[in-house]
């Protein structure tokens, strides 16, 4: 509820991190390339065209805003902007660049005055979390990280360490507790808003045809002629029929040999829609009866054979399937504005000093 209020600074400790815990085989789906890691040391040349277009000078210790006597420093700035550039690489033209970097550096140092605010607030309320409560965090994390894989690997890539990462998933918590408490007192919304919200808003409630699958991908980019492309594929026929054949469950067979990062999660790719995979896997994903395990499919990143394991056709959510999560969004909606108004106050009665340069 609160994720564009809390401490943003984990932002900066989890970019691979991050990347480790996203569930399915990205290869498949037609999105962006994962974002690669940028070196933090280097943010002076991935900025070069935004600051030039800024007044602001490029030592990356000058302050850019002071909030309550607290200094804000251009580098800070900067560090969660690398993080968020990370995250649009490949899916923002060239072109776009200097304008989006421009309002996002606008964007982040505003969000750091507000960061900068609540932490002083929680500061103030003495907000105790255990370390036992940040252990379960982290034993949380840890154990969606896919095998061969490791949070600690991920932090080092990061230059960071695990203490300062429990420090500021602590912070996080004491955040969320902190605003939690704020808005205890909001009521949750009702049956009838939520009726007027269904009515007010049909196209919500529009399902499209998805099915869930999951897959097991044997990689052909590294075969050199058509009879190293038939070994792989032999290899596969040999993992189905023993899959039919009862030998061994499709997961397991994942576990042991689909290429793809699914293979952490049985093969699993959720719950997608028509218009997410590339068109050879989603016509078979599509067109295959429920349970069955599919013909080989032959796709650009390798041979795959896929288990459907449900199918929802496309149509209307009634209301009684859909009115308890328009409640809980509703009453979400209701805490949130309660949390801004909060914030509003503190910015209101803040001393904000923006440091021309």
């Amino acid at each position: 509820m609160f994720e564009n209020l809390v401490n943003k600074k984990i932002m900066i400790m989890l970019p691979v991190a991050a990347a480790l815990l996203a569930a399915g085989c990205q290869e498949e789906a037609n999105s962006a390339p994962a974002p690669e890691v940028v070196d933090l040391t280097v943010t002076e040349d991935l900025f070069a065209e935004p600051i030039q277009a800024n007044p602001l000078t490029a030592d990356p210790t000058a302050v850019v805003v002071r909030v309550n006597g607290v200094d804000i420093t251009r580098g800070e700035v900067l560090e969660m902007m690398n993080v968020a550039m990370q995250q649009l690489a490949g899916r923002v033209s060239p072109q776009q660049m200097p304008q989006i970097q421009g309002q996002m550096y606008e964007q982040i140092k505003n969000d750091l005055i507000t960061k900068t605010l609540i932490d002083a607030a929680v500061a103030e309320a003495n907000v105790v979390i255990s370390n036992d409560e940040v252990t379960e965090a982290i034993d949380q994390i840890k154990a969606n990280i896919p095998t061969g894989q490791s949070l600690e690997a991920a932090l080092t890539a990061q230059g960071t360490s695990m203490e300062e990462l429990q420090d500021n998933i602590k912070n996080d918590m004491a955040t969320r507790k902190f605003l939690e408490e704020k808005t205890a007192g909001i009521q949750d919304a009702t049956v009838e808003e939520a009726q007027e919200f269904y009515d007010a808003n049909p196209d919500n409630f529009v399902k499209q045809e998805s099915v869930t699958a999951s897959h097991i991908l044997i990689k052909t980019d590294g075969a050199t002629n058509d009879v190293q492309k038939a070994e792989l594929k032999a290899e596969l026929e040999d993992i189905r029929a023993k899959i039919i054949a009862g030998e061994m469950t499709f997961e397991d067979a994942a576990h042991q040999s689909s290429a793809c990062p699914s293979s952490a999660q049985g093969g699993s790719l959720g719950t997608f829609a028509k218009g997410q995979m590339v068109p050879e896997f989603e016509v078979a994903a599509f067109t295959q009866e429920i349970d069955e395990v599919g013909d080989i499919v032959e796709t650009q990143f390798g041979y795959h054979i896929i288990l459907v394991t449900d199918r929802i056709e496309e149509g209307v959510v009634p209301f009684d399937e859909a009115k308890d999560q328009i409640i809980a969004y509703l009453s979400g909606q209701k805490k949130q504005e309660a949390v801004q108004a909060y914030i509003k106050s503190l910015r209101d009665s803040a001393t904000i000093e923006e440091i021309a340069m």
